[in-house]
């Protein structure tokens, strides 16, 4: 009989759900979050809801859940929410769930296609998973990617206004973009390739998606390695074609714009440059940018055979 207890206990313990909210985020539905915990009370498990009002809380709940062990924690919000949970189970046995409800949910639409909520759903009540990288970007955890130049200021620009449903929307925007970027000398380095030049734009994608559009489709989620691209400077990429083509799916990197994959890369004098990171700006205090891939190290809820329909 004790034996038996044991294991009804450890059973139970697996059907404990941890559901972290951002009331803020852009498309967020009270209605989606009641529907979420109706289904796991369905499916025999338990869930604790959280809805914090700040970054701080957030990481407040996060680590307070992570430290019970649950079977998952579920964000019901954007990419930086899911930036903040997921920073908190790093090497742990608990599975990372995503509810999307940020306006781009760029981390979401690299893992599993366009938001859904019956899809999300279905990952992470299938109680299946798998690992997926990360990178620390001087010091700050990231899972999707961050960018310098042309994305920062894209990314600005669509605060205040809609997201671009067609190709030469996207467009235009990226010419406004580009025209405001401050193209500066710096020092590059991936792994042990490197050289100095003045481009306009660096991203680092561990996932396809950055601030909306699938800028790296090649990305693999769990080899600890990350795509960095990048122009070669001198004003010979036309940004706006680059992210009209990107926008289309259609762009092939090539000699005005490089794809390179590695675990390290180092970027110099980014001083005070604006750097896009998983749905955030945040700006450079330091001269050097250290970049590291840390390979399937978060464990994300992910049932396979949806992706085969």
């Amino acid at each position: 009989m004790i034996k038996k207890d044991k294991r009804t206990r450890r059973f139970r313990q697996k059907q404990i759900y941890n559901i972290i909210t951002n009331p803020k985020a852009a498309e967020y539905s009270r209605e989606k979050v009641d529907k979420l915990c109706q289904k796991i009370v369905d499916a025999g498990g338990r869930y604790f809801l959280s809805e914090p009002d700040s970054a701080k809380n957030v990481i407040y709940h996060a680590k307070r859940a992570a430290s019970k062990g649950p079977v998952g924690i579920i964000v019901c919000g954007g990419d930086s929410t899911v930036n903040l949970v997921a920073r908190h189970i790093i090497r742990r046995t608990i599975s990372l769930g995503i509810i999307p409800m940020g306006r781009f949910n760029n981390i979401y639409r690299s893992l599993y296609g366009e938001p859904d909520f019956e899809t999300a759903v279905a990952h992470i009540m299938s109680g299946k998973d798998r690992k997926i990288d990360y990178g620390l970007a001087a010091g700050n955890f990231f899972l999707g990617s961050l960018s310098l130049g042309l994305i920062p200021q894209l990314h600005g620009l669509l605060e205040n206004r809609k997201t671009p449903r067609f190709a030469i929307s996207w467009s235009r925007l990226a010419a406004q973009a580009a025209a405001m970027i401050e193209v500066k000398p710096l020092s590059f380095k991936v792994d042990a390739f490197g050289f100095d030049f003045s481009p306009q734009t660096i991203s680092v994608n561990l996932l396809p998606y950055s601030s909306g559009i699938p800028l790296v489709p090649s990305c693999i989620f769990d080899d600890g390695k990350c795509e960095v691209s990048f122009d070669i400077g001198e004003g010979q990429a036309i940004m706006s074609s680059y992210i009209r083509q990107i926008y289309k799916k259609k762009f092939i990197y090539s000699d005005e714009i490089r794809l390179y994959r590695g675990e390290r890369v180092s970027i110099s004098s980014v001083k005070d440059s604006k750097i896009y990171i998983d749905g955030e700006l945040i700006t450079m205090s330091e001269p050097e940018l250290k970049i590291e891939t840390f390979s399937q190290k978060v464990r994300i809820f992910f049932k396979p055979d949806i992706q085969d329909q």
